[in-house]
């Protein structure tokens, strides 16, 4: 019997673009979403290819037609989802019409791109995006996902046919996953805490929402998994360029640090699956 070919499109919905120095590598970060996701397919669903065609959303693009993919991510950005801007309010309409009207779109969203899915989709539910209290959290920081993600998360079984072998997708969530970060705000929740349907993936001592999830439709990390010690720190080396010296190089060293951004870009790819 042979394998089954499975593509994955992917609407990269941009929200800003990469500092100079990380740019010169990579011109977007739907660029960077793309080789990681297409090398965690290689290692665990070979037979898995994804496509991704890039859109700037602060310059008003998007897809024609949302019939032409299969998910669409927003990446992060230096803007904060609460900005009075024309093109957030647009993109925060865009992802209520998109989770409304295509129920068989999946959204993800990292960073700004966790806050605004947040922001549209649970808003009404008392979930608030504003600055956070404790402050910036910066580097590689341990998320302690919750056991109900870890649980609620698509079974390996659903995707093994994709895989050369059913034995490469029996992964599971760690409970602690590092990522890199760097964000001043977050997502607040109403005591009442999240819709039913939805699950916390996840929380810092810095930050209670982590990214949120709902089975087979969002799926939002707060942390940057297509971040490394690279792109982490010469995106510091902007935002702080007026920092005072010691904060500056402490956030430095804490970016310097393994992280396990490969088995979060799995999770993403499962998710899509």
């Amino acid at each position: 019997m042979g394998s089954i070919s499975y593509t994955i499109r992917i609407a990269m919905l941009n929200a800003d673009t990469p500092v100079p120095n990380v740019s010169a590598r990579s011109k977007t970060y739907g660029t960077i979403f793309h080789k990681l996701l297409s090398d965690a397919a290689s290692r665990i669903s070979p037979h898995v290819k994804v496509e991704s065609t890039d859109y700037d959303v602060v310059r008003g693009e998007y897809p024609e037609s949302a019939s032409d993919f299969d998910a669409i991510l927003v990446t992060g950005s230096a803007s904060s989802a609460y900005y009075d801007e024309t093109w957030i309010h647009k993109l925060q309409e865009y992802l209520g019409m998109i989770y409304d009207t295509c129920p068989r779109l999946k959204i993800f969203g990292s960073c700004f791109g966790h806050q605004i899915i947040c922001q549209s989709l649970l808003g009404e539910f008392g979930c608030k995006v504003e600055k956070n209290p404790k402050g910036w959290e910066l580097g590689v920081h341990g998320i302690r996902l919750t056991d109900e993600f870890r649980t609620a998360f698509p079974s390996a079984g659903k995707a093994s046919a994709l895989t050369s072998s059913p034995d490469q997708l029996l992964i599971s969530a760690p409970e602690i996953m590092r990522l890199q970060f760097v964000h001043a705000d977050h997502v607040a929740v109403s005591a009442e805490g999240l819709p039913k349907s939805w699950i916390s993936v996840g929380e810092t001592k810095q930050c209670g929402v982590q990214g949120v999830f709902e089975p087979s439709r969002v799926l939002t990390f707060q942390g940057h998994f297509e971040f490394d010690r690279f792109v982490n720190g010469e995106t510091v080396k902007v935002f702080g360029a007026k920092w005072e010296p010691k904060e500056f190089q402490k956030a430095m060293d804490a970016i310097d640090a393994d992280d396990d951004a490969q088995a979060a870009a799995e999770i993403v790819l499962r998710f899509l699956l």
